[in-house]
């Protein structure tokens, strides 16, 4: 399937709308955001799951300063933010969470 036929990835900053397409079968959110001209900062701070260990924070991205949360096909995202991987037809909401209180019942 070529590039032009591949839904987008849809990604929101807050309520602001971006629908980018990628030629791979998956990308990673950083990725995504350098390839697309977006600049974001990271952080790393401690964390008290050890699962998460070495992950990085997503401290801002855009005009967007954290604390931020990350959304991924309707659901509050369960890895890193360096661990995120998105295909076509995705949609990720990277938001702050008054916007997403107000988006999402499930994030209260």
């Amino acid at each position: 399937m070529s590039a032009s036929q591949r839904a987008p990835i849809v990604l929101w900053l807050n309520a602001e709308r971006h629908e980018v397409t990628i030629t791979a079968d998956v990308v990673g959110l950083l990725a995504l955001l350098a390839t697309s001209g977006i600049a974001y900062r990271l952080r790393t701070r401690p964390w008290q799951d050890p699962t998460l260990a070495d992950e990085p924070l997503l401290d801002a991205v855009g005009d967007l300063a954290g604390p931020l949360e990350i959304v991924l096909n309707g659901r509050l995202a369960t890895v890193g933010v360096a661990r995120i991987r998105l295909a076509p037809g995705d949609e990720v909401v990277v938001g702050q969470p008054a916007h997403l209180r107000g988006r999402f019942s499930f994030y209260k």
